[in-house]
């Protein structure tokens, strides 16, 4: 598995791992314990949230330490050029302050682990997704409270690159690359979701699958926030 699946999937198993804890504080309900199932419950989140954001700061270096490398190699027409170039932009990335709270990865993940410790949230995930199932147009597709798997990600979960045409899965809300879902379900109706955790068990279809603006916009919008992010660490590395 590559590494950026891994941290996706301890990241998933975090947030199930919330619902679970949710789900039997609910069940126990009755009993009282002045609280004290709450705040054990807050404190794990926090820990949590304090774990993602450190996967994600490693999940950014990676992705980074991954283009520049390439970025070597196609510059380089030696060996000896290559590990030059290389040693010079491995290090400028180990040298540069990754802001985690302003990456949407973590804002999304904080947002939906709060969310699934909060008092009743598993009764009202429920019907909020009972609800959503008439309403395909209400779906939040950054999180993972309403459809049970990852947070959005820029990335297909089959070919773990960059969408460049996205589509969502009425059925869950889960994002695809168009490219990607329709070559893998092609020649093969037994399909599902593979985003870890999701709890849809409906086989993709062709007509599950939907191009809307709103998609494309959160796609490009996050695209240019970590853009964003990327250039305001290069602009703190500079003046130091």
């Amino acid at each position: 598995m590559e590494f950026n699946q891994h941290v996706d999937a301890v990241m998933s198993t975090f947030v199930d791992n919330t619902k679970f804890f949710r789900e039997m504080a609910d069940a126990m309900s009755e009993f009282s314990d002045d609280g004290e199932i709450q705040k054990l419950l807050d404190a794990s989140a926090q820990q949590r949230v304090e774990h993602a954001e450190n996967l994600i700061r490693l999940k950014s270096k990676h992705q980074s330490l991954s283009q520049e490398m390439q970025k070597a190699q196609g510059e380089s027409a030696t060996i000896e050029e290559f590990e030059r170039i290389w040693q010079e932009r491995s290090e400028a990335v180990e040298r540069k302050r990754i802001n985690v709270k302003n990456i949407a990865d973590f804002k999304n993940f904080k947002r939906t682990v709060e969310s699934a410790a909060a008092p009743g949230s598993a009764q009202n995930g429920q019907a909020n997704g009972a609800a959503r199932a008439d309403d395909d147009d209400d779906l939040i597709i950054e999180g993972v409270e309403d459809t049970g798997g990852e947070i959005f990600s820029l990335y297909d979960p089959w070919s773990k690159a960059l969408m460049k045409n996205p589509v969502r899965n009425r059925m869950c809300g889960h994002i695809y690359d168009r490219d990607s879902v329709m070559l893998i379900i092609k020649d093969n109706i037994g399909i599902r979701c593979p985003v870890l955790g999701c709890a849809n068990k409906t086989y993709i279809q062709p007509a599950h699958l939907v191009e809307d603006a709103n998609v494309r916009r959160k796609v490009r919008q996050q695209m240019a926030e970590e853009a964003e992010t990327e250039e305001g660490s290069s602009e703190e590395e500079d003046e130091d």
